[in-house]
C-alpha cells in the first residue's frame, strides 16, 4: 500500500526522466511535502525521531501526526536502565544504558535492539552520565504528540530523570498522560521514590510462574491492597506464590489446593488448558462436586469436608482453567468484561501489553 501511494505521488510530482536517468537514490530534500508525509505516517519511532532532528521543518511534519505507543516499559537499577517502546509485536524499540568504567572514568554504553530479549544489539558508548543519557531518551516518549495507552515500570533506583519524567506527566489526576494505565511490575517502586504514582495494577512474575505438566504453566494471584509511604494505591492481581505440585494433571492439583485449602491464595490460572467432557464429569464425580453452567464456562462447587469455611470453585472454558478459593457461603467470580484469565489468555486478548507479559513469562498461545 506505501509503494503504489509513493508511487502515486512521484508519478504526480516528478517527470518520468527525474527517475529514468537516476542510478542512486533520490535525496531526502528533493521529496515533496506530500510523499515526506506519507513517509512519515508509516515511519517507526526511531525514524520519526531521527527525521526531528534533520530540519525544522522536517521536525514540523512529525510533530503534525498524533503518535499512539501501545507499550512503553521503563526499568532502572543503579548502574543501569532501559527504555522498550512496543509500536506492534514486530515493531520494537529497545534501548538499554549501563554505566561502566574505563581507564579512571565512567562512561555510559548504550545497546540498541529490535526485539524484547535485546538481541542482536548495536553498542556504542557515550561519554555522558547515565542520567543525562536517559534524560535525553525519556525526551522521545514526551513530545507532546504522544500518548501511551500502557506504562509498565520495574523500578529499583531512584534515577534523577525517570522521577522527574513521571512527576512532569503522571503525578496528577488529569492532563494528556492521564489515560495511560500503569502498570507496576516491581514492589519497590516507594524504594525509587515514585510513590506518588496512581498505580491502575501490579504484576509481580518472573520466577513465579510454575511448570505443572508438560511445559504448561499455572499462576496465582491474589487481591491486595497497599499504603506505600502514606499514600493509597490499588494494587490489582500479583502472581507471586510458587505452589509446590510439579508434575501433575488437574485431579492431583485441584487435590494438593483442597489439602492447602487454609492457605492465602484465592485464584490459580492454567491458560490454554483443554478439559473435555468426559474429564470434567470423572472431576465432578471424584470430588462430589456440584456443575453448574455460567455462560461458557462449567463451574465445578467443590466443598472440602475439613474445611466447612470455604470451598473451591473450579472454572473450564475453552480458554483454560481458573481456580478460585471462596468462602462457604460466597459466589464464584467473574469479569464484568473479557475472559475470566484476563491477559494470560491468548484467544480473548490480542493487545499489545498482554503479548508481551505472556512472551517473556513463556505462556504458550501466540
Amino acid at each position: 500500500m506505501l509503494r503504489r501511494r509513493i508511487q502515486e505521488i512521484l508519478s504526480r510530482k516528478f517527470p518520468r526522466w527525474v527517475f529514468d536517468d537516476r542510478t542512486g537514490p533520490l535525496d531526502w530534500s528533493v521529496l515533496p511535502m506530500e510523499m515526506k508525509r506519507e513517509i512519515v505516517k508509516h515511519a517507526d519511532i526511531r525514524t520519526r525521531h531521527s527525521l526531528r532532528q534533520c530540519s525544522h521543518q522536517d521536525k514540523q511534519i512529525v510533530d503534525s501526526f498524533k503518535i499512539s505507543l501501545p507499550f512503553v516499559r521503563i526499568e532502572s537499577d543503579h548502574n543501569y536502565a532501559s527504555l522498550m517502546i512496543c509500536e506492534s509485536r514486530t515493531q520494537i524499540l529497545k534501548v538499554l544504558l549501563t554505566r561502566k568504567k574505563f581507564r579512571f572514568r565512567r562512561k555510559t554504553v548504550v545497546q540498541i535492539s529490535d526485539n524484547i530479549a535485546g538481541e542482536k544489539y548495536e553498542e556504542f558508548c557515550k561519554n555522558e552520565d547515565l542520567d543525562v543519557v536517559l534524560q535525553s531518551l525519556l525526551g522521545i516518549i514526551s513530545w507532546i504528540n504522544i500518548t501511551i495507552d500502557t506504562l509498565n515500570l520495574d523500578l529499583k533506583y531512584p534515577h534523577d530523570a525517570i522521577t522527574k519524567y513521571l512527576d512532569i506527566h503522571y503525578r496528577q489526576c488529569f492532563g494528556p498522560r492521564r489515560k495511560t494505565r500503569v502498570i507496576c511490575s516491581s514492589m519497590e517502586f516507594s524504594c525509587a521514590q515514585v510513590h506518588f504514582l496512581p498505580i491502575d495494577e501490579t504484576r509481580i512474575i518472573s520466577d513465579l510462574v510454575t511448570n505443572w505438566q508438560s511445559g504448561r504453566l499455572m499462576m496465582a494471584g491474589k487481591k491486595y491492597n497497599i499504603v506505600p509511604m502514606g499514600h493509597f494505591a490499588e494494587i490489582g492481581q500479583i502472581a507471586f506464590w510458587k505452589p509446590s505440585l510439579l508434575e501433575c494433571n488437574l485431579g492431583a492439583l485441584i487435590s494438593g489446593i483442597l489439602w492447602k485449602m487454609a492457605g492465602e491464595m484465592v485464584y490459580y490460572y492454567i491458560p490454554g488448558l483443554e478439559v473435555t467432557e468426559a474429564e470434567q464429569q470423572e472431576l465432578a464425580r471424584r470430588f462430589e462436586a456440584v456443575v453448574r453452567r455460567h455462560g461458557v464456562v462449567n463451574v465445578l462447587s467443590i466443598t472440602d469436608g475439613a474445611d466447612v469455611e470455604r470451598k473451591l470453585y473450579v472454572k473450564i472454558s475453552t480458554c483454560g482453567v481458573q481456580i478460585q478459593k471462596a468462602g462457604i457461603d460466597e459466589d464464584p467470580r467473574f469479569p464484568k468484561e473479557g475472559c475470566m484469565l484476563d491477559w494470560m489468555c491468548s484467544k480473548c486478548d490480542k493487545s499489545v501489553k498482554s503479548w508481551y507479559f505472556r512472551t517473556t513469562n513463556r505462556i504458550k498461545g501466540d
